[in-house]
């Protein structure tokens, strides 16, 4: 039932399918699934109120739910932006978007909208290849973060190609998946690198889907690409709405990173792992307890800091099992991440700077 509505929603691109007493009704719908299948206390987790899912709807279904309003009010980047050098749109983003935009207040972390999870046109999250969301794009989960410059140092003698050979110009995201208060403390990223004349490559990795509990020290466990499915009712119903647009949503594909080079010359034989891991380095270390907002502490963190070690896997060792905890015993060194600025929370960097998904190869 969950799926054919799911699968409703995401055939219903036009304006006249996506009204909004068909919308509401569909997620009415939803709900009733929801009334059905889990307990009052899990309802209440997802939907706090229904009334609240009723006023989420009409306010959903008129901006952020159409490709053609999308379309209309899509990008405020320059028109040959896409064929600028990567440090030039380092350099423009930084400098013209992120900057301005920074807060003078941090606003306070929002809670994981599930339901507005639900609502978004997950596509677009994959197939996007601009470095800017659409103007109505709203992030129902890891909706705050900070962001700084980066570099990608590689280790002597890479086995791997692309901008695993380096890359100067980079964006690291550094997120929660909501108020940690409610749910925990879960540490997420998204990276971007430039590459010259040509769509950033991107990536992202969590610690886990359900985080590390209460403690509040981002960088206490490593990071990486891929991560297990959980068997609770929050990571589930996740799982499940992203299973529209990936067949393997708690994995991510690297390939974007090792197909070309910085200089956007393509690899005539391109080779990348499949899973990578990201270790904090132990300089980066914050306080586990008491609870405190994680972007007061990457603000002390200094331009040159490296923050990951990354460790990645040969894919010429085989693949068996990537998802498996005795995969990362094979992952050797392949390079480090450092930035080049300080951390920024700011208006855009939480609502406008993008970072696509790429789905899991063999899709």
């Amino acid at each position: 039932m969950l799926n054919r509505i799911l699968a409703t929603i995401d055939r219903g691109q036009s304006k006249s399918l996506l009204g909004k007493r068909r919308l509401r009704n569909t997620t009415e719908k939803y709900y009733r699934y929801l009334t059905c299948c889990c307990s009052k206390n899990e309802r209440l987790l997802i939907f706090p109120q229904q009334n609240l899912l009723r006023d989420h709807t009409l306010m959903q279904s008129s901006e952020n739910m159409t490709q053609d309003d999308a379309a209309i009010q899509d990008s405020s980047l320059p028109d040959d932006y896409q064929s600028w050098t990567a440090e030039e749109k380092q350099r423009f983003l930084w400098q013209q978007r992120l900057l301005p935009s920074q807060y003078d207040r941090l606003p306070a972390l929002k809670k994981i909208d599930v339901f507005g999870l639900f609502l978004t046109v997950l596509n677009a999250k994959m197939d996007r290849l601009s470095d800017e969301a659409p103007q109505h794009w709203k992030k129902a989960i890891h909706a705050h973060a900070s962001v700084a410059k980066v570099r990608f140092v590689p280790a002597v003698e890479t086995l791997f190609t692309g901008l695993f050979k380096g890359a100067d110009y980079g964006l690291l995201r550094l997120s929660v998946t909501g108020d940690p208060t409610k749910r925990g403390f879960a540490p997420g990223l998204a990276a971007k690198f430039f590459i010259d004349g040509q769509p950033s490559a991107n990536f992202s990795a969590l610690v886990s889907l359900d985080g590390q509990g209460k403690n509040y020290n981002f960088f206490a466990n490593e990071f990486s690409n891929i991560v297990p499915v959980v068997n609770r009712l929050g990571p589930k119903l996740i799982n499940l709405i992203f299973r529209r647009t990936s067949r393997y949503p708690t994995k991510l594909d690297l390939q974007n990173l090792g197909v070309v080079r910085q200089d956007g010359q393509a690899e005539k034989a391109p080779h990348y792992p499949l899973r990578i891991f990201l270790v904090p380095h132990k300089a980066v270390q914050f306080a586990e307890a008491p609870p405190h907002d994680f972007r007061t502490d990457l603000a002390t963190i200094a331009p040159g800091t490296a923050l990951f070690s990354v460790y990645g896997v040969d894919p010429a060792n085989g693949n068996d099992g990537v998802d498996q905890p005795d995969y990362r015993q094979n992952a050797q060194l392949i390079g480090s991440i450092e930035t080049t600025s300080e951390f920024v929370a700011s208006d855009y960097g939480d609502r406008r700077l993008f970072f696509r998904h790429q789905r899991f190869r063999n899709q």
